[in-house]
């Protein structure tokens, strides 16, 4: 089993340490009328600024790492998503929590019998 991380949470759960970079990003969402005029001026209309979006990678999970993976996102529409966001300490410590909802996941099954899953992503968006 993988270790589980509070820097990492679904509802207050831990999550398992990702195997592979966990891509935390930021994005401002602009609307449609946002773009260049005449003039070749560009006009952003923000409706959101800091927009949380997370992918999580591992690279390998037991099976039990994964129906708890599953498990904390199992008839959930939204849920409360802990990530660690840059700090001026030298140890990342600092965390926001946001709600969200997980726009996509799957994993392979790479042995059958050993219930051994590899690939597998979580793409968290904030709402």
């Amino acid at each position: 089993m993988l270790r589980r991380t509070s820097l990492l949470q679904i509802d207050g759960q831990p999550l398992p340490e990702p195997t592979e970079t966990a891509d935390i990003r930021f994005q401002d969402i602009e609307s449609d009328d946002s773009g260049a005029d005449e003039m070749g001026v560009y006009h952003r209309e923000v409706l959101r600024f800091g927009v949380l979006s997370c992918t999580l990678t591992y690279g390998y999970l037991t099976n039990e790492d994964c129906a708890y993976l599953l498990g904390l996102l199992q008839n959930k529409t939204t849920f409360q998503f802990t990530c660690p966001v840059a700090s001026s300490a030298a140890d990342v410590t600092q965390t926001i929590a946001r709600t969200c909802y997980c726009a996509n996941y799957g994993a392979a099954l790479q042995r059958l019998k050993a219930g051994v899953w590899r690939d597998m992503e979580l793409q968290i968006q904030e709402c």
